[in-house]
């Protein structure tokens, strides 16, 4: 039986979708034949010179006028993608959800319905993860399960069921529909050893599509070892898991032999350094395979990597050189706020500032480019400890190839434990995740904004390049001061 797999705009541009390519790779191993279709990156080459694709824009594609608009100035060619799906013998098409994916897979998902009623639509990914979002999904007509977690063991036994009884059975994971019933089949434990899984399939993609046709993503753990009470990452992973040296080692190895002129690979990891053992053996097996005469492949050479890691006493000058040596390039560090008070509160490992700027500068000095991760207005954060903020980055401006100011500046999701315990924090409990107030009432969302456009003009007048979460606000700040307004006026009667 053939599956078809499907990310519809809009998504990144760099690189494949990573999230697709493992689900076709443990489909094929349990024998399933499987078409992927990257709507996303077909679309955005049509309008590539429009500049929908850039990050900052992401509020266009979760705006419902936007994509309505977009919907019908472009109903031939979302036409012609409902039958370009359909004319393959695909029984089950399985779409990726994301916040911005979210809306245009849902009109697709309809159109495919439309025109052929006896496919099967399955829902799956972040945006699914959440009991909740899954539940609101399945609502929909035209979708007829929706994956509540990890699909790579829950996808390949729901297409082992359909196959087998040309329906949608009880499956640990998913949620769906039976004769106008949901059915909630539970939660499905996740899976415990990473090692397992075999390599990201990328053999359906068109690499030269994408912005970086040399660079692949890859991901050797999942979840978080720390307990950040702002953080969702639980919310997806609820455990923390990692790969081994070895296996990351493998499927570098593999990738690049796969993949000619492969060379570039971005770690999609919360934390790359969660397991500094883990880490450091992949490190040394790199180093090993590079002075190896035997490997004869310039990608070795070449070999180049990213990701984002945690601030960590381990991180010292020597380890750092080695992640240097190995092909590291560019770490990104969470630190959200340069004032101890503040870190203390969001939960966030206990390293003091001295540590963090340590870290900071030996990352600089060894070479590789430090981007740093930055809130603004955590409840509870005076001006004070706002100014501590902007003192660090005058400090560190030197050892910054990048700052990224959060664009949501701190929001609260929904089942953080920041949103379940809002009395601690001084929250009030009527809140939106965006548009949250303190009970004083002296922490709201313009305050936010204020604070987070001031780190932005800092940073650009010591020349700090930033992320494009800076320049989102700045493009759209009118278009979220009106939504506030709208929400703060609904909240009033």
């Amino acid at each position: 039986m053939k599956i078809a797999l499907i990310l519809c705009p809009s998504w990144g541009i760099e690189t494949p979708h990573l999230g697709i390519a493992l689900l076709a790779s443990v489909l094929k191993k349990r024998g399933f034949a499987v078409q992927v279709f990257d709507f996303n990156i077909r679309v955005q080459n049509k309008y590539k010179e429009k500049g929908l694709w850039k990050s900052e824009e992401d509020v266009h594609w979760e705006d419902e006028a936007s994509v309505l608009q977009f919907i019908n100035t472009n109903d031939a060619l979302l036409d012609s993608f409902s039958n370009e799906v359909c004319s393959t013998d695909a029984y089950v098409i399985g779409f990726s959800i994301y916040n911005t994916t979210q809306k245009l897979s849902l009109e697709l998902a309809r159109r495919i319905k439309k025109r052929d009623k006896s496919k099967l639509v399955v829902f799956g990914g972040q945006q699914c993860f959440p009991k909740a979002a899954a539940e609101c999904l399945i609502k929909d007509e035209a979708v007829d399960a929706a994956v509540m977690g990890e699909g790579d063991e829950i996808l390949p036994e729901l297409v082992s069921k359909v196959e087998k009884l040309h329906r949608i059975d009880f499956c640990p994971g998913i949620i769906y529909k039976e004769k106008g019933n949901i059915i909630d089949c539970g939660a499905r434990p996740p899976i415990s050893n990473l090692d397992y899984l075999p390599f990201a399939d990328f053999s359906d993609f068109s690499l030269d599509s994408y912005d970086n046709p040399h660079q692949l993503p890859i991901l050797s753990s999942r979840g978080c070892p720390y307990q950040c009470v702002f953080c969702s990452t639980k919310l997806f992973w609820e455990k923390y898991r990692f790969m081994s040296g070895e296996r990351i080692f493998q499927e570098i190895e593999y990738q690049i032999h796969k993949h000619e002129g492969a060379h570039f690979f971005t770690f999609n990891d919360h934390v790359i350094n969660g397991n500094m053992q883990s880490l450091s053996r992949f490190c040394d097996l790199v180093l090993e395979a590079k002075s190896k005469k035997d490997r004869n492949n310039s990608n070795w050479e070449k070999l180049c990597w990213r990701g984002a890691a945690v601030i960590r006493e381990e991180m010292d000058k020597e380890f750092i050189a080695k992640m240097k040596s190995a092909g590291c390039v560019e770490l990104e560090y969470g630190v959200e706020s340069a004032s101890s008070e503040v870190r203390r509160s969001m939960k966030k490992p206990p390293y003091d500032t001295r540590i963090i700027e340590q870290v900071i500068r030996d990352t600089h000095d060894a070479g590789i480019g430090a981007r740093v991760n930055f809130m603004f207005g955590f409840p509870g954060e005076t001006q004070e400890d706002f100014e501590d903020t902007l003192h660090f980055i005058k400090r560190n401006r030197e050892f910054f190839v990048q700052v990224h100011p959060s664009e949501t500046f701190c929001c609260i999701d929904p089942g953080t434990y920041l949103f379940k315990h809002p009395e601690e924090f001084g929250v009030a409990n009527q809140y939106h995740s965006l548009f949250w107030n303190s009970i004083d009432g002296k922490n709201v969302y313009p305050e936010r904004l204020r604070r987070h456009q001031i780190f932005c003009e800092l940073a650009n007048s010591l020349n700090i390049p930033l992320s494009p979460g800076g320049h989102k606000i700045k493009l759209h700040k009118d278009y979220f001061l009106e939504e506030y307004e709208k929400y703060k006026a609904g909240n009033s009667r």
